[in-house]
């Protein structure tokens, strides 16, 4: 069954003003239910857009959204109760914290969902461990943690709503690789722990790669490759036409395939190198093929 369905789906910024701009122009793609998806884009492909569309923040120009079968509500009282089935984390969440304490920030959302203190509390702490955020931290103010603490206390506020689909902008913008890797292996484990779905926002084609199971690749405001990581990799002039920023071995492959350096025996999906150990694969068997 799939989560999510777009089809069709335009929206418009500022209809009606100077200031209109069509931000989706007929995005068609879907999401399984319980996968880890990738949709990356350039700077103002849509690719956020999308994510306030699934969430409800945002309602669609044309078009059809599909939530687990079920067209998107539009009344007040229903969007309330899917956001709390739809949980969205913005780029940079960490400037989002308001609470006194950082249980109280993670606690927020389950407290409006009407839930016990005593269920509130067990979310919390488990939120908590998913991102990696120690628990003797839930007691100091918000604004005392560090830059990557905070990024793990926002993620754990929406964690703690157990959310059905899991939308996450951008999660690791700013971050150092190793920050990046933490909150990305950690954000893996909460999907294969909890079986819900997670939709990861992103312009890093490597680190989708690497996590996701799916990928969406967005280019002014459609989606314009769906697929596996070697399906996308092998699209490599499309994806540079879309303005993303391909990683280095991807381009080093290519090269080699223009060259005819990569042997007949390699299938077609080893040929699309998106991480180190996919290249350092390619590489042996060119250098077999060599003997």
């Amino acid at each position: 069954m799939f989560a999510v369905e777009f089809n069709d789906v335009r929206f418009v910024y500022g209809e009606g003003t100077p200031f209109r701009k069509e931000a989706l122009k007929g995005a068609t793609f879907s999401i399984n239910s319980g996968s880890m998806t990738g949709i990356i884009g350039h700077t103002g492909s849509g690719k956020s857009t999308v994510a306030q569309l699934m969430n409800g923040l945002l309602t669609k120009s044309g078009g059809e959204i599909r939530l687990f079968g079920e067209d998107i509500p539009t009344d007040a009282k229903a969007l309330h109760a899917l956001r709390f089935r739809i949980g969205l984390v913005f780029q940079y969440p960490e400037y989002q914290l308001f609470e006194e304490t950082v249980f109280r920030d993670i606690a927020f959302g389950p407290k409006n969902m009407g839930l016990s203190e005593d269920e509130i509390k067990a979310r919390v702490e488990k939120a908590a461990d998913f991102v990696g955020l120690d628990r003797s931290l839930l007691s100091v103010s918000p604004f005392d943690l560090s830059g990557g603490q905070k990024r793990r206390a926002a993620i754990a506020g929406v964690i703690a709503m157990s959310p059905e689909i899991l939308i996450l902008d951008e999660p690791a913008a700013g971050l150092d690789p190793r920050g990046r890797d933490e909150i990305l292996g950690r954000i893996t484990d909460y999907r294969r722990e909890t079986g819900s779905t997670v939709v990861i926002i992103s312009h890093s084609l490597e680190d989708m790669a690497r996590y996701c199971s799916d990928i969406v690749v967005m280019s002014d405001g459609r989606a314009i490759i769906q697929g596996g990581a070697e399906k996308v990799f092998m699209n490599y002039d499309l994806l540079l036409t879309a303005g993303l920023d391909v990683p280095p071995v991807s381009k080093l492959s290519m090269l080699l395939e223009q060259r005819g350096d990569i042997p007949d025996s390699v299938p077609p999906s080893e040929r699309a190198v998106f991480t180190a150990e996919n290249a350092e694969k390619l590489m042996l068997k060119i250098l077999e093929s060599d003997k």
